[in-house]
């Protein structure tokens, strides 16, 4: 478990700097800082902090994974404490319609949950025969949460 939380930090904090790296280098123009609340940032840690428990999982791959989403989390995190006027949006794109702005950490944050999606239904496919039969499942969540009969 350890070598995973390893891996994954390896992965989520080059990641998580770059983002700050290209946030404090890049232009962002006036309107494209989004503001952010206390409650937002508290889960922006529990999701980063969060990752770590997917380290639990005997997988490097959802290690890996579960860095590029804390990465984002965090790199969004970060910024929204450092910076006074809100996250900055340095990535614009113009659909004609809409104009778009958001950063890196906003496109690692996608490309984490893509992942681990993907890590994690792989693990469980791979890992079927290990699972409770649905109803035998249904059974225990019964019996856990009907109230103690006296």
């Amino acid at each position: 478990m350890l070598r995973r939380a390893l891996l994954l930090l390896s992965v989520a904090l080059p990641l998580a700097a770059l983002d700050l790296l290209h946030k404090v280098t890049a232009t962002t123009e006036e309107w494209a800082y989004h503001p952010r609340g206390p409650g937002w940032i508290a889960m922006s840690a529990v999701i980063a902090l969060g990752c770590l428990a997917l380290t639990r999982i005997p997988s490097t791959v959802v290690a890996a994974a579960g860095g590029v989403l804390a990465a984002g989390a965090a790199g969004n995190g970060i910024a929204a404490i450092v910076w006074e006027r809100g996250i900055p949006n340095p990535l614009v794109v113009d659909a004609g319609h809409a104009v778009i702005a958001f950063n890196l950490a906003d496109l690692v944050t996608l490309a984490g949950i893509l992942l681990l999606m993907i890590a994690l239904s792989s693990i469980t496919i791979r890992n079927r025969a290990l699972l409770l039969p649905p109803r035998e499942f249904a059974r225990m969540l019964w019996r856990r949460v009907r109230p103690s009969q006296q």
